[in-house]
């Protein structure tokens, strides 16, 4: 983990000046609420809504069309049986498509729709160590933005992720409904 978040913030870093000279590019941070939903095949379903985050970079292409990569962090979801928790953590890389539709000059609505590398960290009480499971998912999101100044705009959006980690019969899908702010350059 601290080496995905150093290369992002690495990333980041040598493309900032790029950014700074490329008009419809941006970038963002939310925080809302995220729920994962932990299926167990012959044990039933657990839902758990966490403090959620992603941080994103993007690039308008037209007024209408864009791209939009990032990284977010879902939080854990436990689950006990017969005296035994397991604890799952996860995270997610996304690349989407996006679609803007102006409404006036303060508010947009938009789209997107992608593809994310999903990661998860399985932890078992009564086991020592821990598994990581790794899982590419399609993703789709909707949302509103209202723009406070000309670079600076207050979002607020809907993402589902789908099925984030995947064993047999047991599953785990996550979806984040957050607010931000986000930045153009």
């Amino acid at each position: 983990m601290k080496k995905q978040l150093f290369a992002v913030v690495a990333g980041a870093a040598l493309a900032f000046p790029l950014f700074a000279q490329a008009e419809g590019a941006y970038i963002g941070a939310n925080v809302g609420r995220s729920e994962l939903k932990l299926s167990i095949d012959q044990e039933g379903t657990n839902k758990k809504s966490n403090t959620g985050y992603k941080a994103y970079a993007g690039y308008d292409f037209t007024q209408n069309f864009g791209a939009e990569a990032g990284y977010v962090d879902f939080g854990k979801v436990n689950r006990t049986i017969d005296g035994t928790t397991l604890e799952a953590k996860s995270h997610a890389f996304y690349a989407a498509a996006t679609g803007t539709l102006p409404l006036n000059e303060q508010f947009s609505l938009f789209a997107k729709a992608g593809v994310s590398q999903n990661r998860t960290k399985i932890s078992i009480s009564d086991a020592t160590g821990s598994e990581s499971k790794n899982k590419t998912s399609a993703i789709f999101g909707i949302g509103a933005a209202y723009n406070i100044s000309k670079n600076l705009s207050a979002v607020a959006e809907y993402e589902n992720f789908g099925k984030v980690a995947s064993e047999g019969g047991d599953k785990l899908k996550a979806d984040l409904l957050s607010i931000g702010l986000r930045y153009k350059f």
